[in-house]
């Protein structure tokens, strides 16, 4: 249930695409405060991690699972810069191969093992269900920071 899930993100973040004003998708709302389109492609680059961890787990006994300083990332891609839509893309076209690589998936398989460095073990199911739950606050994220975007345009008198 929860692979499935997983695949409901892109066509989400699709919308909120479609809909909101591009500018507000490369305004910060605060300073420091990630952009939504920092987001997104902090959501496509998120995936690739996920992607490599669930393949260390399938494919190895017991591996050690890489962690990735996300803050430095989004200088270092100069994820501001990213289209929105590429980021789309870029997040569509890596949540895919990590879906059709998961959906082969048996129920053992499933219940392989890795370890983080912060969280211990972890099993394929726990990796499906942490990645559910980062798309869950990271979507949270960009659409509040959309919302925010459209009601300071509002307050400043914009229609």
């Amino acid at each position: 249930m929860q692979i499935k899930a997983l695949a409901e993100t892109p066509p989400r973040v699709a919308q909120m695409l479609r809909t909101a004003a591009p500018e507000a998708w490369v305004r910060r709302p605060f300073p420091g405060v990630w952009a939504p389109v920092e987001v997104l492609a902090h959501l496509a680059d998120a995936e690739l991690v996920f992607g490599l961890r669930f393949r260390l787990v399938l494919t190895s006994e017991r591996p050690a699972l890489p962690r990735f300083d996300q803050g430095a990332l989004v200088v270092r891609a100069r994820y501001l810069d990213w289209p929105p839509e590429l980021a789309l893309e870029r997040f569509r076209t890596r949540r895919a191969e990590t879906l059709e690589l998961l959906s082969s998936c048996s129920a053992v398989e499933l219940e392989r093992v890795g370890v983080h460095p912060l969280r211990g073990e972890v099993s394929v199911a726990d990796l499906v269900a942490l990645a559910l739950a980062h798309d869950t606050d990271h979507v949270g994220q960009i659409r509040e920071r959309l919302e925010f975007q459209d009601s300071a345009r509002r307050d400043e008198g914009e229609p």
